[in-house]
């Protein structure tokens, strides 16, 4: 719960002698004491202060869900006779997907085999091949029909108690080669390999050892020069016959010189690449110091081994700019080496060593937490060695009990329209639409069809309200779709 970091860095601010503000006697949450008037940070887009007193805690107002009866219920946006429930359990297959503000059916079914350890993928609200396979690999190992259809009958299997299952385990591990796992740890190592290291030759394990096998060929010299092709005897020409028609042979055309193959190389685990793998020939990894505005090969083995060590989110891509080297310089924090955000000989020894250590999470600006129990969302700054700058914190409203907004880590999609979105389910609008996982968005209050302001959304900021979507004030959810870039860390918990 996020109260519990709150606590913490309570705690460390009062040990630094920081004045933070009385909280059992002020009547506010621990988050407004440390992100209100005490330390400077904006509530809602207004300062915090000990006149909060006079009204409830979020606390206590987002404990109970608002009866059919109250006249905060948004039937304007919803419908009086809206029973959309999570337990619904639709039938759900490949192609489907949550949509906007609808109930994330698929965001928690992924969840559930993530826990359940079935999905390794993360969750993101799109039924695919993985979430597929998952499904057969549940059905098949607790004696459901094999289809790979989310049925009513897999659901209530997959959402029973635990005990009741048959999940992956020691008992029964996937076995691998050893000569692959080899090969996609040195690739991996080595800034080849955007994947998984799990022994399985996917397309992603191809494209690595390919990307290797052309790097090789264009930067360093060839394992052994080629015997070359003996020479064939001339063909002698023949004698001419006096008086007769000249022979065509005796006609000499030059001989055009071919073209050379251009080079394209294969992904086949074969002798020339286990010679590099094994260590029989060397491989240098570095060959070049790279920094911000440079682009190549070199560029996008950095980004590549920081995207596989958790640093860097974005898929690499060659060129060096300021996100790849805010990661970096984490990176180099980590492993003691010179903060300079540029990839030196002494840091890219250490990053494609099998001593580099991994990253607890991606560098962003901000990370987002969203906090169920008081219908709050906190942003933090980064400053250079994690998530510590209090920077935002601001009243929403999360999904209803019986429609809840999922609960897990998640990597943000970012912005899914300009201004204004709209929600054809509910023929309504909202503002600053900022994708989170699957259907479920930040954005604002919402708005009529004609786009005038439903005040009911106004007045339900601070309790639940919505179908899974997160709502904010207009100001608020401009600021997170001005501030924070694709990728950006969602942590939405109880």
């Amino acid at each position: 719960m996020f109260r519990r970091i709150l606590s913490f860095l309570l705690i460390a601010a009062m040990a630094l002698g920081t004045a933070v503000p009385a909280v059992a006697e002020s009547g506010i949450t621990a988050g407004e004491a440390l992100f209100g008037n005490g330390t400077g940070a904006a509530l809602n887009g207004s300062s915090a202060t000990a006149t909060a007193t006079a009204e409830p805690s979020a606390t206590e107002t987002a404990t109970e869900e608002p009866s059919t009866d109250d006249p905060l219920v948004e039937d304007e946006m919803y419908g009086e006779n809206d029973e959309a429930s999570i337990t619904d359990y639709p039938t759900l297959q490949l192609g489907d997907r949550d949509s906007a503000d609808g109930v994330a059916y698929i965001v928690t079914l992924q969840n559930r085999l993530i826990a359940l350890g079935f999905l390794l993928s993360s969750a993101d609200g799109v039924y695919g091949e993985d979430t597929q396979t998952a499904i057969e690999q549940f059905q098949k190992m607790n004696g459901l029909e094999v289809t790979g259809i989310a049925d009513a009958a897999t659901q209530t299997k997959l959402f029973s108690d635990l005990s009741a299952l048959t999940t992956p385990s020691p008992e029964n591990p996937a076995v691998y080669g050893s000569e692959t796992i080899r090969v996609q740890t040195k690739l991996a190592e080595w800034g080849f390999l955007t994947g998984s290291v799990d022994g399985v030759i996917g397309s992603a394990s191809e494209k690595a050892i390919s990307d290797f096998k052309e790097y090789v060929h264009e930067y360093l010299p060839p394992l052994a020069t080629p015997t070359p092709a003996p020479t064939p005897e001339p063909t002698p020409a023949p004698t001419a016959v006096a008086g007769a028609l000249p022979l065509v042979n005796d006609i000499l055309l030059p001989t055009p010189e071919p073209e050379p193959t251009a080079y394209v190389a294969d992904s086949e685990i074969d002798s020339e690449l286990l010679a590099y793998i094994d260590g029989d020939v060397e491989f240098d990894v570095y060959r070049q110091t790279v920094q911000v505005g440079d682009e190549g090969d070199e560029v996008r083995r950095v980004q590549t081994r920081l995207h596989q060590l958790g640093y860097l989110y974005d898929d690499p891509d060659g060129a060096f700019g300021v996100n790849t080297a805010r990661a970096l310089m984490y990176f180099q924090y980590k492993h003691g080496l010179s903060q300079s955000g540029t990839a030196d000989e002494a840091t890219q020894r250490a990053l494609f060593s099998s001593s580099a250590q991994e990253s607890e999470e991606y560098v962003f600006p901000y990370k987002i937490y969203v906090d169920i129990s008081d219908q709050r969302v906190y942003v933090l700054g980064w400053d250079g060695t994690g998530y510590n700058e209090q920077t935002r914190a601001m009243v929403c409203s999360t999904g209803r009990d019986s429609t809840p907004t999922p609960t897990g880590t998640y990597q943000a999609y970012g912005r899914r329209s300009d201004e204004w979105f709209y929600f054809t389910e509910f023929n309504c609008y909202a503002k600053w639409a900022y994708g989170i996982v699957g259907g479920i968005l930040f954005h604002s209050v919402t708005y009529s069809a004609s786009k005038k302001l439903n005040q009911s959304s106004v007045n339900n900021l601070g309790r639940k309200a919505s179908h899974g979507c997160i709502r904010l004030s207009v100001d608020d959810a401009k600021w997170i779709w001005d501030n924070c870039p694709t990728g950006t860390t969602v942590v939405i918990q109880e």
